[in-house]
């Protein structure tokens, strides 16, 4: 590992939190007993009153505690419709996928089919790649260290001079890999944190390859199958009228639309799901998933925090989440965003608690609605935690 990752000072201790982003440590505390969080008609009233005085069209949260979640939604799955949002409705979480790549990839190394310290030469030995790539770690390029250029899916070094989409998805990604590692970095690997999409769509073609699957697959086998998650998919949950609509904004007027990242990006953000299948990922990350999904080794390594340059005062990266580092307990957190939708994940695993917020706008105001939200409910959950920001 080189030498500016070696020197990272590391800290949360042995039992580590959560969060991109936000962590809190899967601790050994005892579960509390298994009880809804809160009483669904209190939240139902919390997530109504949010969303109209956000004027959002759709907005849902789930409560987590003990691995029982209590979820409620308020508003209409697309604004120009009557049509109300129901509680099995699948919304769309963005970027807070990539904490499901970051499961899928412990499952792996849980089997030896990857290790943590793998470089990328040594994961994919024909990928032609600059020398200052070879010796980068999965790790590094998990918590987003890498020196990989920052953002990504609608930036022009994403947008411009793609060969072909009629690729399998497979091609598209091992091409897109390609582009960037052969490159070289932005900036010296290891040295700052620079959050980009583009870490996340090299690890799924590494996955990929290791594997032979595509990374759509390997998460119905690795997180969605094993976790219970039913009816979670990828791409935009508006692929038929009953169901929820992303929303544009023209001239601040919401406007239905199906837009989303190209699939390619998939393992950087184009996971869907009803709340109380994401609320079993949560659980599962809190420290109340099925026996044998992911060992406490595991969940402590993806967890585990690091101070990073480029990240914000009191606030750690880890693997797949951001981590709090002010004050106690901990939160494990993500948002996440295509534009059209909001999503964030807040886990508190010292409480075996977790908290999800999404709304089917992606503009300020609705990211706005689901911080407000978010916050309230966490510190209904822990009022002294801090407020659950990302890097």
């Amino acid at each position: 590992m080189p030498e500016a990752v070696r020197g990272w000072r590391r800290t949360g201790g042995g039992k580590a939190a959560l969060a991109i982003l936000l962590c809190a440590c899967a601790g050994a505390a005892p579960a509390p007993p298994r009880r809804e969080a809160q009483p669904e008609d209190a939240l139902a009233s919390q997530v109504a009153q949010v969303r109209s005085q956000h004027g959002i069209p759709a907005m849902g949260a789930s409560v987590v505690r003990g691995g029982v979640p209590s979820t409620a939604v308020a508003g209409v799955r697309r604004v120009d419709a009557s049509d109300p949002v129901q509680r099995t409705d699948a919304f769309h979480l963005g970027s807070d996928t990539k904490a499901i790549t970051a499961s899928v990839v412990a499952r792996l190394v849980e089997r030896g089919l990857l290790r943590w310290d793998e470089t990328l030469a040594e994961a994919l030995p024909k990928t032609k790649m600059s020398p200052a790539f070879r010796s980068v770690t999965l790790e590094m390029v998990l918590r987003h260290v890498a020196g990989l250029p920052g953002g990504g899916a609608f930036t022009p070094e994403f947008t411009q001079g793609f060969d072909d989409e009629h690729w399998t998805l497979e091609h598209q990604r091992a091409d897109m890999t390609d582009r960037f590692l052969v490159k070289g970095p932005t900036l010296p690997p290891g040295t700052r944190f620079v959050y980009s999409n583009y870490d996340y769509l090299i690890i799924g073609h590494v996955v990929e390859h290791v594997t032979g699957k595509p990374w759509e697959q390997l998460v119905q086998e690795e997180v969605f199958a094993p976790l219970r998650m039913v009816g979670c998919g990828f791409g935009p949950t508006a692929t038929h009228p009953g169901a929820v609509w992303g929303h544009d904004v023209d001239k601040g007027v919401y406007t239905p639309t199906a837009e989303d990242n190209r699939p390619l990006m998939g393992p950087a953000g184009t996971v869907h799901c009803p709340l109380d299948a994401w609320a079993r990922f949560a659980a599962a990350h809190a420290g109340d998933g099925p026996a044998g999904w992911l060992t406490d080794a595991s969940l402590r390594k993806l967890h585990e925090p690091l101070q990073v340059p480029g990240v914000g005062p009191g606030k750690d990266i880890a693997m797949g989440w951001g981590v709090t580092t002010l004050g106690a307990p901990q939160l494990l957190t993500h948002n996440g965003s295509n534009g059209y939708n909001t999503a964030r994940i807040v886990v508190i695993p010292r409480l075996h608690a977790a908290v999800l917020v999404t709304a089917n706008a992606g503009d300020e105001r609705a990211r706005d609605a689901v911080d407000e939200l978010s916050d309230l409910l966490v510190h209904q959950l822990a009022p002294d935690a801090p407020k659950a920001r990302t890097p």
